[in-house]
């Protein structure tokens, strides 16, 4: 890739124009008077001349059509953080028309305690795909997978291979390792009776040296959280590593997220190497090619540099992540300089090797504080651009962390869409970045299409337009993606009036994508409930109700639609249809009517199998902390008594399960609810469809 900075580059041209005319700039005075000249004894009169008319900008054709790139590995990432498959399926089409081409789940294994808290995920208990996961069932995983064949879209695994689940942070075996998860037994009994000694003549299956040295020390024990760490040079657990593998690929899976690579070895490792990558990467890669013809997508979590070791011991075969790309240059918007981003160095140097996000879950997480959607789309907008880049956008979880529920719809804004559609137009062009006063350039040239994106970190003035230098871009009549503002290209400077995001994404086409916003999506309601819906940039809005196009609604911008009004057998169907030129947004929303039951807290649409015995349902209430079984099963509803208290969750145990200490937490729990505290106990019931 070319880099270079094209700062004043316009101030240069007039003033080697000047120069070619005759004319020099004035010099300063140096406080000493000129010579006096003679005066002509006649001055002639020179002609009043006008500048010449510029010719006409030329508009160009432009029939292009969104479209996602044929290969993942081309192709932006959507991760949707505590989703659940069910959740990923029904939100495709919104996915796809974001320009999104892959998803990544969370991990797909079975994760501790059924999965009731995202950290539970990355403590697996099996190398198979979950078969008690709040994320869904394997039939639901397939579902996915062939629904997202149908919209060009690829499902990404998140897997764990490096550690199992452990009882907490606090129990270590003799020799001080953490201690492996009674639980795990019940899934992979052969990793777990050969954990601390060779039992079946297959080897010890998880590390015991936490004293080793150099290099091979990140991956004999991964310390954070005190986590069991898996033996990965031994035999017996590549095997059900791969057998994971091939179980996910044959499910549909087109590619998959390795948690921790860094801490798991390979052939070069200078201590302690082992084929672990050869003996499961490597064979699912053929797995895959021959199954499907197509090219597996694999990256790894490798954050910050592996000790003594080159990062191409894993590039060799995998993308790794860059945790460190938008870090250099997330000052940017106080600093006003641009430079920030163009110099901001890449892990390993190679864009093609490598995934960056603006934020990981981790980050998310742990942060005190959050850039909002406009500027976490500005740095994502860096991401997208740059060539040969796989980016990672983080779908942001609910203040709470529930798992099952989404918490954010920005990444189907337009300020993130914009940019992945920009990136997918041009995902095969050659790319020239550059910087011009406050703005960051990034120009795409194919040979019968071209764009740039850019991005203004200094102040904006939507009143004024800003001259920027593309030295790439052919003359001619462009537009803002975003906006929808015609930007005259001439002589290597476009002329764009920004927005207030600072994002600019130029292009050769007119019309612009209508944007919708509806107050809540697919939700169950008690009572009355009203939708409010908002568009933009549109020709056309109308909206109907349950298939019944014939009755459609028009509304002029906003509107709010009370579909309590339209029930039908406890369900309304509200389909939106938004049009612009070309560009066209249609979706349906389910909302589901709820019957409450009184006299207690409703949790609805729970699986039957905790109505029906199969699992020990306790209730653990926050005021005061304790175990109990207050509740009562009516009409297949859970309704229970929350009298006295500020908030509670639901528990699952094994049958027959007794909790002997009501008073304190039970860590044997299979699987535990997000809590019920606040507006949602207020609310009176819970959708526990996802449990």
């Amino acid at each position: 890739m070319k880099k270079k900075v094209f700062c004043g580059c316009l101030a240069l041209l007039l003033l080697l124009a000047a120069f070619a005319c005759g004319k020099s700039e004035p010099k300063e005075s140096s406080g000493t008077a000129a010579p006096e000249t003679a005066a002509p004894t006649e001055a002639p009169t020179a002609a009043p001349t006008e500048a010449p008319t510029p010719a006409p900008l030329p508009e160009f054709a432009d029939d292009y059509q969104d479209a996602l790139p044929e290969n993942a590995e081309d192709g932006l990432t959507l991760h949707a953080f505590n989703w659940t498959y069910h959740e990923i399926m029904i939100n495709l089409e919104n996915i796809r028309n974001a320009g999104f081409k892959n998803v990544l789940t969370m991990p797909v294994q079975q994760p501790k305690g059924g999965g009731a808290t995202w950290w539970a995920f990355y403590q697996p208990l099996s190398f198979s795909i979950g078969v008690n996961s709040s994320l869904g069932t394997k039939e639901e995983l397939e579902a996915l997978c062939r629904e997202a064949d149908r919209y060009g879209i690829c499902i990404l695994a998140d897997v764990v291979v490096n550690h199992m689940a452990n009882i907490d942070d606090d129990h270590v075996e003799e020799d001080g390792t953490p201690v492996v998860l009674p639980a795990v037994e019940e899934y992979e009994p052969l990793l777990y009776r050969n954990r601390n000694e060779d039992v079946d003549g297959i080897g010890v299956t998880f590390h015991h040296n936490r004293n080793a040295k150099g290099s091979g020390a990140e991956t004999q024990v991964y310390a954070y959280g005190n986590l069991p760490d898996l033996n990965t040079a031994n035999p017996y657990v590549q095997e059900r590593v791969l057998a994971l593998l091939k179980e996910c690929i044959d499910a549909g899976v087109d590619g998959f997220r390795f948690d921790a690579a860094k801490h798991v070895e390979t052939e070069r490792d200078p201590d302690y190497p082992s084929e672990f990558w050869i003996n499961t990467v490597d064979v699912a890669k053929d797995y895959y090619r021959e199954k499907t013809g197509g090219e597996l997508y694999v990256y790894g979590e490798i954050l910050n540099a592996p000790s003594n070791r080159d990062l191409s011991c894993y590039t060799d075969r995998m993308r790794v992540t860059d945790d460190g790309f938008t870090a250099q240059f997330k000052s940017v918007f106080a600093k006003k300089d641009p430079t920030l981003i163009l110099n901001a160095i890449l892990k390993g140097g190679d864009p093609e090797k490598l995934i960056a996000w603006v934020e990981s879950h981790d980050e998310y997480v742990t942060s005190n504080t959050h850039y909002s959607d406009v500027r976490v789309a500005k740095f994502w907008a860096v991401i997208a651009a740059k060539k040969g880049f796989g980016g990672l956008y983080l779908a942001r979880p609910t203040a709470e962390l529930t798992v099952g529920e989404i918490g954010s719809y920005a990444f189907e804004s337009e300020y993130v869409a914009v940019s992945n559609r920009f990136h997918n137009r041009f995902c095969a062009a050659d790319s020239y970045e550059s910087c011009d006063g406050t703005c960051y350039v990034c120009e795409k040239i194919l040979p019968d299409d071209q764009g740039a994106l850019i991005l203004n970190v200094g102040d904006i003035d939507p009143e004024a337009a800003v001259t920027v230098a593309v030295p790439h871009l052919e003359n001619g009549v462009y537009y803002d993606a975003l906006t929808g503002n015609a930007i005259p290209v001439r002589d290597g400077a476009a002329s764009v009036t920004f927005d207030g995001s600072g994002i600019a994404v130029v292009t050769r086409s007119k019309d612009v994508h209508p944007q919708v916003t509806v107050s809540e999506r697919d939700c169950s309601f008690a009572g009355e409930k009203t939708i409010a819906l908002s568009a933009r940039s549109c020709e056309e809005s109308y909206y109907y109700f349950n298939g019944d196009e014939a009755g459609r609604i028009p509304f002029d911008g906003t509107a709010d639609v009370k579909v309590s009004d339209h029930a039908a057998d406890g369900k309304v169907d509200l389909t939106v249809v938004v049009r612009n030129g070309k560009n066209v947004f249609e979706q349906t929303f389910t909302y589901t009517q709820v019957q409450l039951i009184e006299g207690g807290f409703n949790l609805i649409n729970l699986n039957e199998k905790y109505l029906n015995g199969e699992y020990e349902l306790y209730i653990w209430s926050w005021s005061p902390g304790r175990w109990s079984r207050d509740y009562e099963i009516r009409d297949g509803i859970l309704v229970v008594n929350t009298e006295g208290m500020t908030g509670f969750l639901v528990a699952a145990f094994e049958k027959g399960y007794e909790i002997e200490d009501v008073n304190n937490w039970d860590p044997n729990v299979l699987k535990q609810s997000g809590d019920v505290k606040g507006e949602l106990l207020e609310q009176g019931f819970l959708d526990m469809s996802g449990f």
